[in-house]
């Protein structure tokens, strides 16, 4: 099958956003060099920069591509429990899951490049401001429809996601740690239940 040059070039803009989001959860954002990424996505520096005109456009983009394909899909259909203070214990399981995940340090290293780097900040705007739709579904389908239409379910959501995004960023510090046997995960699950549980029926014991 013949490969269109549209193709190509699509191809070659994703090995490039691939191999930038690399070498920035590798090296940071201060290391993360246009030679770095083109060597490592095996293209001449003619080939980098007719896809992108500057580092920062470059990592933007890349983190952007990154973070807009895991969290999408993470609204795709899986088996949950159907008690729902089992539910709400997985739920928090899955949100904490993408605090360790590669998309939340190359996040990381362009929130804290934007505060002195306009060209990063304009870049993320439009990117965070997208990002926040697509946190919103994925979550609500976490926890499913009857959860999500609770009263608190908002002020649950934000307290969870600004509590885990600092957590996760203490991370930094000690990488060694295991995230699945943090101490907030039971306080993250114990305060979703209290919040959540009100006012939902729950099953018969048997």
């Amino acid at each position: 099958m013949t490969i269109t040059r549209q193709e190509q070039a699509a191809g070659t803009r994703l090995r490039i956003l691939d191999a930038a989001v690399e070498v920035l959860v590798d090296v940071g954002y201060a290391g993360a060099s246009t030679l770095q990424i083109q060597q490592r996505a095996g293209l001449s520096r003619g080939g980098l920069l007719h896809q992108f005109g500057s580092r920062d456009e470059l990592l933007v983009a890349a983190v952007d591509h990154l973070t807009t394909m895991h969290v999408a899909a993470l609204t795709m259909p899986r088996v949950w429990p159907a008690e729902p203070g089992e539910r709400i214990d997985a739920a928090v399981d899955a949100m904490w899951e993408q605090y360790r995940q590669p998309f939340f340090w190359a996040s990381l290293e362009l929130w804290f490049a934007s505060r002195h780097n306009p060209e990063v900040a304009r870049g993320l705007g439009p990117h965070e401001r997208r990002l926040n739709g697509l946190v919103k579904r994925s979550v609500e389908a976490f926890f499913g429809p009857e959860l999500a239409s609770h009263v608190a379910f908002s002020d649950a959501v934000h307290l969870l996601l600004s509590s885990m995004r600092g957590v996760g960023v203490s991370y930094a510090l000690q990488p060694s740690r295991d995230p699945g046997r943090d101490p907030h995960v039971r306080i993250w699950k114990d305060l979703a239940r209290r919040l959540l549980l009100e006012g939902v029926e729950q099953p018969p014991k048997v």
